[in-house]
């Protein structure tokens, strides 16, 4: 099963993706890392998603970019949270200058699909965001835009989170199997 989660910074899209992990866990439950910490803000949220996490069993893979390339690295009858497409997006984008970052990640991403069991995804919505100045993020919001909407079409459930509540967009059916 594929689960896309989008919602806007710290609306609860974290904590809806591990409950998630945990009821769809079979073998193992992979946490795939893709923030690089290039300040101290992200230092600090790096260490505040590890805090949330630690002691609940997940298996850290810390894949910054190229996601691809790490697909064939995890067992099959596992499931695995990817935090988040928009971190992933900003180090292809802007760290390894892809030429295509869109077709990357989402690649990288379908590929991980065929090999795992489960895959929850978790991204942000930048809709609604202060519009950018710069050509540079407008692409980036562009090309986040077009992740998001290749990935909810492929995905069995959407959800939006808001304050912490899981709105189904895809999939309400799944309600009970995901844990909701």
């Amino acid at each position: 099963m594929m689960i896309l989660i989008t919602g806007g910074s710290g609306s609860g899209k974290s904590l809806i993706a591990e409950k998630i992990g945990f009821s769809l866990k079979k073998d193992k439950l992979y946490y795939i890392a893709t923030m690089e910490a290039y300040d101290s803000e992200c230092l600090e949220r790096i260490s505040r998603h590890r805090k949330q996490r630690a002691g609940k069993g997940f298996i850290t893979a810390e894949i910054p970019y190229n996601i691809i390339s790490a697909a064939d690295n995890f067992e099959k009858n596992s499931s695995a949270l990817i935090e988040c497409i928009s971190n992933l997006l900003a180090n292809e984008q802007f760290d390894r200058c892809s030429p295509d970052p869109v077709y990357e990640i989402t690649e990288g991403i379908f590929k991980l699909r065929e090999g795992l069991e489960n895959i929850i995804i978790v991204t942000n919505e930048t809709a609604e965001d202060i519009p950018p100045k710069s050509g540079d993020m407008i692409q980036y919001l562009r090309n986040i835009g077009r992740i998001n909407r290749i990935l909810a079409e492929k995905s069995d459930v959407v959800i939006e989170a808001v304050c912490g509540v899981p709105l189904f967009l895809r999939g309400e059916e799944f309600k009970n199997e995901i844990g909701f």
